[in-house]
């Protein structure tokens, strides 16, 4: 049975195609992944990338759950068929030159009903309609934009439709982190960490806008912040999570937009968090009244506040933690475990900020996550999380060290067999935490980590 295609004629390079709407159900039956067109499996010398569980996942309640769905087109290529492109002329009309009359691209595709059509370009998308369908076959009536391409079943016809399929898939690049950040308007964290750079501000002077690395660099450039909108996001994560006693965040979490109401709740969250950490961390005062910039603070200075000078007079690199992407990390990550335990936002950290030296070139930081002999940041992420549990035990918060495994770990990270650790603080929020480092060494006081 004959098939009649609305569609425009076009041509780039060498290959001529046609572009045209179907229905979602028509391309759910017609349209095929390579690997299923033939038995035989000669279009397998087609290089597929995998089908992902995102589609399951992700893209799947993407169009069942999401209004606002829409995808861009499918390439796909065609053969069989018979297809034969039959132009419609163009009646009278004021705004058409008439030497243009019959000269538009536009018209019917007419294939002998043999034809089929696989997927050269949205190969995922073609799966998650498929199976969105299932679930719901009112999606079959809805449309997406198609472009055809004529295959031909030949070796040449098979290394040239591979050839563009290659450079299709190859060429597809997705957006970066940062971009993401920038534009995603789904992702809660996103959202509220836009909206806090751009309201507050304090905030907004604070965050190098920069779509590139997590880090600030010792660049003159950087001197005005102290994170970037990628390091920003991460560890608005940490803090988000600890949201009302825990908030688990994953892809679901991240791709679909909850209302209005809750935005602003996490929002409020953060914007608290945020504010008070900088109100109570040492050396800030000055820059949030402006007569310093964090880049001040991201330098040695003496017992008397002096800066150190190495020999050739340049100042040395140290200062603030707090000044840098990585102590944000693990202040962030410390202040989540603790509120999800239970234990007061304002009180946590007053604690923290009252009792831990926010100095890179002093415990618990140095050599951990701060090699003072070359003024760098070093370190994985299992020596951040060293450094949350050292902080969160002195503040009596549950964790999944012995004490003494805990010790041995810090002493073999920074090569000393005598260094002890952070002795336990006394505050709101941990009446219970009296004991010695010596009496924390016993079997009766092990940790557990708050899952």
């Amino acid at each position: 049975m004959a098939d009649y295609v609305p569609a425009l004629k076009a041509r780039m390079g060498d290959w001529q195609y046609y572009v045209t709407v179907m229905k979602l159900g028509k391309v759910s039956r017609e349209c095929r992944l390579a690997e299923e067109i033939h038995a035989n499996k000669d279009l397998d010398e087609l290089i597929q990338r995998a089908i992902q569980d995102r589609v399951q996942k992700e893209m799947v309640p993407y169009l069942l759950n999401e209004s606002q769905r829409f995808y861009g087109a499918l390439v796909v290529a065609v053969y069989g068929g018979d297809p034969e492109f039959s132009p419609v002329r163009v009646a009278e009309h004021q705004l058409i030159d008439d030497r243009d009359k019959s000269s538009y691209g536009f018209g019917l595709l007419r294939f002998d009903g043999s034809q089929i059509y696989y997927a050269l370009d949205g190969q995922h998308r073609l799966k998650s309609i498929q199976e969105a369908i299932a679930k719901n076959p009112d999606l079959a009536q809805e449309e997406i934009s198609v472009i055809i391409l004529k295959h031909e079943q030949t070796k040449e016809g098979l290394e040239r439709t591979r050839r563009l399929f290659s450079t299709l898939n190859r060429r597809a690049k997705p957006t970066s982190s940062g971009m993401n950040i920038a534009i995603d308007e789904d992702d809660s964290i996103a959202i509220v960490s836009r909206r806090l750079v751009k309201e507050n501000e304090v905030i907004k002077g604070l965050v190098l806008t920069s779509l590139g690395s997590k880090q600030i660099s010792p660049a003159k450039s950087h001197d005005p912040y102290i994170t970037t909108l990628a390091a920003f996001y991460e560890t608005n994560e940490i803090l988000l999570s600890a949201y009302e006693g825990g908030l688990e965040i994953d892809k679901n979490f991240k791709q679909f937009r909850p209302s209005n109401d809750e935005l602003d709740a996490y929002y409020n969250f953060l914007e608290k968090l945020w504010i008070l950490m900088l109100e109570k961390c040492p050396g800030f005062t000055p820059i949030l009244k402006g007569r310093k910039k964090p880049g001040d603070i991201r330098k040695r200075m003496d017992s008397e506040g002096i800066l150190v000078l190495d020999n050739t007079g340049k100042p040395i690199a140290g200062g603030s933690v707090f000044a840098r992407p990585i102590g944000q990390f693990v202040i962030a990550e410390v202040i989540k475990l603790a509120l999800i335990q239970g234990k007061p936002m304002e009180d946590t950290i007053e604690a923290i900020m009252t009792n831990i030296s926010m100095d890179i070139d002093q415990s618990p930081w140095v050599r951990v996550i701060w090699n003072p002999s070359i003024q760098r940041i070093m370190g994985t992420q299992s020596e951040r999380q060293l450094l949350v549990s050292i902080i969160s035990h002195s503040l009596g918060l549950k964790i999944k060290w012995k004490v003494r495994e805990l010790k041995q770990k810090y002493r073999d990270n920074i090569e000393d067999q005598k260094a002890s650790l952070l002795s336990p603080i006394a505050w709101s929020g941990n009446q219970n935490n009296t004991s010695t480092e010596s009496e924390d060494d016993s079997e009766e006081n092990e940790f557990m980590e708050n899952e």
